[in-house]
């Protein structure tokens, strides 16, 4: 043999050999859940990112020989027993262990329920392995540079929370309205990785999403807001994004913002199909929830609203099932005919969007009239809007607390319970004869705790024990007041309930940095009596420590986190070990003196911008503290975070800046500054170029409107 080739051949095998790849094959059942597979999908993923020379193949077979992983339920894997002690009493609690059977070597990620298994696999990527995941983006600054083994696999937990929510609300174009479907599916997995069980999606009830037709009427729907339609919420309308301050950033948008369903006139959108097209991105957001990633997807509805009650459609049906309030109608769902009506909206639901777990039915709680409403309006004796008279005994049976409860001058809310309770029995009834026994059903609104609970206390009288209470915290006291957790206990008591907090709120708290983190939520949520939380939000960054916070706080092994604590893994996920204890500091100091300020409804700087001289004072120290990093040891992704962080500063600094006198083009430098944080990491994500948007038409030379609603108007 020629020596050069023979020399070559050595060399070749050198080198493959030196780069042979060691197998571990994932192990599920062929029985897997959808939820098991994506957890097997997941962890194959991650784990081939860390360990770059490591095979992890998904198989539904037990390898003979050679070391492996088995993933799964008790119930679908019951070998895995004989490895598992008494760890598994609570439900969705998990065990990561590592076991041998002769030769091989066996990882063991289990649980008694497909949840729990899918909660393991991230637990071991974050606790364990160095994975931080984020709403924003996942962070690796701290994963392990170790070899491959099962030494670390040593994790036993549980909650006691089994539902955790994630929860965004179509209104903004920084929010859910003007996402596309890759912007939902990122959502959806993001929240999953944080351990979430459930994603929430609101729509008033003008949105197409809730078309539906009876007796040959269809409901009158609007369309998905974007940049060129729909005012409601204070939207402002442009001709073309692209001519903004910024606008080169837009370009791929074409002249409006929003997702392609809204686009009226582009790709093949007309007004004609505009439903239709809404209606297929949400299948496809809810069947990836479901189908895909094995989430649950709650799905709220408004029942109190004009737009929630159709005219056109109601007055099609005998007036003896008809319930006048002043000059519109509601529809009795405890006649025949009025639950057909009922059944047929339901149905309409659970065939549009199949996979939906939860129905929530939703109304405003501290008003009768307030965005849109109508029920609210229903008393319990009056001439045009009262409840009726075969109603009144079993109103009248109800304790005086239940009908003084609600506020002395909104006196209809309690009668208006009533109403919604009927609603939700229809909605059952519906549900279980169109066999979709297993979609639960809840109701919510927001709960003020300076109102003595608006309506939840009727709500929780009047509804059935079966259906969930979501409680949306308004003014953000749950973590302060010991008076409405006491309150909440009442309605946790008799059923399941869903605290919903704010990672930011728009309400003069929309920008800057989240809510301050709470203190021992888990102790917390026990005392109201709930079974689950929720974050609402319309944004993702900055706001991730925020949803990091809160569901670390619920597990067995992280209980009741510090804020503090928090900020030091998150120091660690973001920036490596090199700056970590600066950096923790620094993020400490920011969430606890940087300001929360604006809002989407009116201009930006309408609400919270305020303390000019001392915020800006506070940015510099916190900036100080950003310019004693020593940045040398940073990756890039490191150094785009940390670049981050100091835009976000200088840009909030110039956003209070430019408001003391108005100064336009202190403003402009402003959005420029934006733009530039926002695209540190390879470009701004949806929300923040919709926040780009609304800096130029909600912010930039709004002088008079500040001046006119600083005078009181």
């Amino acid at each position: 043999m020629n020596k050069a080739i023979f020399t070559l051949i050595l060399i070749l095998t050198f080198f493959s050999k030196g780069f042979t790849q060691e197998n571990y094959p994932i192990s599920i059942s062929l029985n897997a859940s959808v939820t098991e597979k994506w957890a097997a999908k997941e962890l194959s993923q991650f784990l081939s990112e860390i360990y770059e020379n490591v095979n992890f193949p998904v198989t539904t077979d037990t390898p003979k020989k050679g070391n492996y992983i088995v993933l799964g339920t008790l119930e679908n894997r019951p070998e895995l027993k004989q490895y598992i002690k008494n760890e598994l009493t609570k439900e969705g609690a998990f065990v990561v262990t590592h076991t041998s059977n002769k030769k091989q070597n066996i990882g063991i990620i289990a649980s008694n329920n497909a949840r729990g298994v899918l909660d393991g696999v991230y637990s071991l990527l974050e606790q364990k392995l160095g994975y931080g995941f984020y709403l924003h983006a996942n962070a690796s600054e701290n994963v392990t540079k170790e070899p491959f083994s099962f030494e670390m696999w040593n994790i036993v937990a549980h909650t006691e929370f089994q539902e955790r929510v994630v929860f965004n609300w179509y209104n903004f174009i920084t929010g859910v309205s003007g996402w596309q479907l890759d912007d939902y599916k990122d959502w959806i997995r993001q929240s999953a990785r944080m351990r979430y069980t459930t994603v929430m999606l609101h729509a008033y009830s003008w949105s197409p999403f809730h078309e539906f037709t009876y007796n040959g009427v269809t409901k009158p729907v609007l369309r998905i807001q974007n940049t060129q339609y729909g005012a409601l919420w204070d939207n402002k309308q442009t001709d073309d994004i692209r001519t903004l301050i910024g606008g080169e950033h837009l370009t791929d948008e074409g002249p409006v913002f929003g997702p392609d369903a809204s686009k009226i006139g582009y790709n093949g959108v007309t007004y004609e199909n505009r439903v239709a097209k809404a209606k297929e991105l949400m299948r496809q957001v809810i069947s990836y929830a479901v189908d895909s990633v094995g989430m649950e997807f709650n799905w709220v509805i408004d029942i109190d609203t004009k737009y929630a009650n159709p005219q056109d459609v109601i007055m099609t049906l005998p007036e003896d099932v008809r319930i006048r309030i002043h000059d519109s109608y509601i529809v009795r769902p405890d006649t025949e005919v009025g639950y057909l009506y009922f059944k047929n909206m339901v149905e309409t639901i659970v065939t549009d969007y199949p996979g939906i777990s939860t129905l929530t039915v939703w109304w405003r709680a501290n008003s009768a009239n307030l965005y849109d409403g109508l029920v609210n309006s229903l008393g319990y004796d009056h001439i045009l809007n009262h409840i009726p008279d075969d109603w009144k005994a079993e109103y009248d049976s109800a304790p005086a607390e239940v009908k003084s409860s609600v506020r002395s001058d909104l006196p209809t809310l309690a009668p208006a319970n009533l109403y919604y309770s009927k609603v939700t029995k229809a909605f059952r009834k519906a549900l279980d004869e169109l066999g979709h026994s297993n979609v639960e059903l809840g109701y919510g609104s927001w709960i003020k705790a300076n109102e003595k609970y608006n309506s939840f206390v009727p709500a929780n009288y009047f509804q059935p024990n079966e259906v969930k209470a979501y409680a949306l915290e308004y003014n953000m006291e749950f973590n302060e007041n010991t008076e409405f957790r006491t309150w909440l206990a009442d309605t946790g008591n008799k059923r399941e309930l869903v605290v919903i907090e704010w990672a930011h709120h728009d309400d003069g708290k929309y920008l800057g940095r989240p809510y301050t983190l709470p203190t021992n939520f888990a102790d917390k949520l026990n005392e109201s009596k709930s079974s689950g939380f929720g974050v609402i939000h319309w944004m993702s960054r900055p706001f991730d420590i925020y949803f990091k916070n809160l569901q670390n706080q619920v597990w067995s092994n992280s209980l009741n986190e510090s804020g503090d604590e928090t900020c030091s893994k998150m120091a660690l996920d973001y920036f490596g070990t090199s700056q970590h204890k600066q950096m923790t500091d620094y993020l400490i100091n920011w969430m606890s003196t940087a300001p929360q300020f604006g809002r989407e409804t009116g201009y930006l700087g309408q609400t919270g911008v305020e303390n000019h001289d001392e915020r800006i004072s506070l940015c510099d120290k916190r900036l100080s503290l950003l310019n004693k990093i020593d940045k040398i040891a940073f990756t890039t992704s490191a150094l785009n975070r940390y670049k981050y962080f100091y835009g976000h500063e200088e840009w909030i600094k110039l956003f209070h800046q430019s408001q003391i006198n108005w100064n336009v083009e202190l403003q402009k430098q402003t959005i420029h500054k934006f733009i530039e944080k926002a695209s540190v990491d390879g470009g701004m994500n949806r929300g923040e170029k919709a926040l780009l948007i609304q800096h130029n038409l909600k912010w930039l030379n709004k002088q008079k409107e500040h001046e006119f609603m600083m005078n009181g108007h």
